[in-house]
C-alpha cells in the first residue's frame, strides 16, 4: 500500500497540493488523517464532500471494513493514543525500547490504511497530516510503502497567514480557525523542517523537497517529480493550463478550509504578506529561522 505522505507545517500550501493529487486517477486524498479521531469522528467536522466524517458515504464503509463496526473503535481513546505517540521524546523512546508488533496504536493505523486501500481500490493513498513524527510512525507499518514529500513554505509567509482571521466552515457556524503569533509559528517550523530532514531525508528514493512558491510558479512540473517519486504514472493530469486545476470533491477528513473548494482553481504565488506582515514579525521570524531560510534558498531581505 503507496503512501504519499505530505509533511510541513501549517499554512504551507499541503491542502491544496493534496487536492491536486486526489484527482489523479488511483490517487485518494484523505487530507489529516491523523486528525481523524477527535476532529473527524468525536467532533464529527465535516469531510471534504460536506457531511459530517462518520456520515461520509466513503468513509462510514471504511471504518466498517477497519474494526467491524463504527462503535468497535473507540475514537476517544485513539485519539488519546496519537497525541501519546506524536511527540519527538515520545519516538525517541519506543526507538530505544525497539518495540516490534503488540502496538495499539500502530495496529489500529495499519487496520485503517489497509481499510482506506480495499474500499476505495486506490494504489496510492495521499495524506497530509504534516507531522514529522507521524510520518515515522506510518514508516513503522509493515504493509505500508512511505513516501515523503518536504513541502516548505517562507516562514515569513507562513508567520503571516497564521495571524490572518479565516473562517472554519466544518461546523456550520461562525467559528475561526486557531491563530498563533509570529514566534509561535516560526519556531514550530524550525522544529518541523529539522524534523522531517532528520528523519527522512537519508532515505534515497523516498524523500523529495518541494518548495510551495515553485509548486503554484510551476505545478506540472512539481506533479511530475512527485509521480516519479512514487513511480506512477495516471492516464491524465488535472490541469485546464498552465497554472489552473480542476478540482472535483475529495474525502478528506481535515485540514485548510480550502478543501472544500471545487472546479477550476488557479494556483498563483500569493505574496500578500510581503507588505502587509508587521516588521517587528518580519524581523523576529527573520532571526530566528535564517539558517534554514538560506538553505532553501529564501532570501533574508
Amino acid at each position: 500500500m503507496k503512501v504519499l505522505y505530505i509533511s510541513g507545517t501549517g499554512r504551507s500550501g499541503s491542502t491544496i497540493l493534496d487536492q491536486v493529487l486526489g484527482q489523479l486517477d488511483g490517487f485518494f486524498s484523505v487530507g489529516e488523517l491523523v486528525n481523524v479521531w477527535e476532529r473527524g469522528l468525536v467532533d464529527r467536522r465535516k469531510c471534504g464532500c460536506g457531511v459530517p466524517v462518520p456520515d461520509c458515504p466513503v468513509w462510514g464503509p471504511v471504518l466498517i471494513r477497519a474494526f467491524g463496526q463504527p462503535s468497535s473503535v473507540d475514537p476517544v481513546r485513539a485519539g488519546r493514543l496519537a497525541r501519546r505517540r506524536h511527540s519527538l521524546s515520545a519516538l525517541i523512546r519506543s526507538t530505544l525500547r525497539r518495540r516490534v508488533g503488540g502496538d495499539e496504536y500502530q495496529e489500529l493505523l495499519a487496520s485503517l490504511y489497509r481499510a482506506l486501500h480495499d474500499q476505495t481500490n486506490c494504489r496510492v493513498i495521499v495524506d497530509s497530516s504534516k507531522s514529522p513524527v507521524y510520518a515515522r510512525l506510518l514508516g513503522r507499518v509493515p504493509e505500508l510503502d512511505v513516501y515523503v514529500i518536504h513541502l516548505v513554505r517562507d516562514p515569513r509567509a507562513t508567520a503571516y497567514s497564521w495571524s490572518r482571521v479565516k473562517p472554519l466552515p466544518d461546523f456550520s457556524d461562525d467559528r475561526s480557525m486557531i491563530r498563533q503569533t509570529a514566534l509561535v509559528s516560526a519556531r514550530r517550523w524550525l522544529r518541523w523542517q529539522v524534523g522531517i530532514e532528520l528523519l527522512w531525508n537519508r532515505r534515497q528514493g523516498r524523500y523529495l523537497l518541494l518548495r510551495y512558491e515553485d509548486f503554484v510558479r510551476n505545478p506540472q512540473a512539481s506533479l511530475e517529480r512527485i509521480l516519479n517519486l512514487v513511480e506512477e504514472t495516471p492516464q491524465t493530469l488535472p490541469f485546464v493550463d498552465e497554472n489552473a486545476v480542476r478540482l472535483s470533491q475529495t474525502h478528506s477528513v481535515s485540514g485548510n478550509p480550502t478543501r472544500f473548494k471545487t472546479g477550476v482553481v488557479e494556483l498563483r504565488h500569493d505574496q500578500e504578506w510581503l507588505d502587509r506582515i508587521r516588521k517587528v514579525d518580519r524581523l523576529s521570524v527573520t532571526a530566528l529561522t535564517w539558517p534554514l531560510l538560506l538553505r532553501y534558498r529564501y532570501k533574508l531581505r
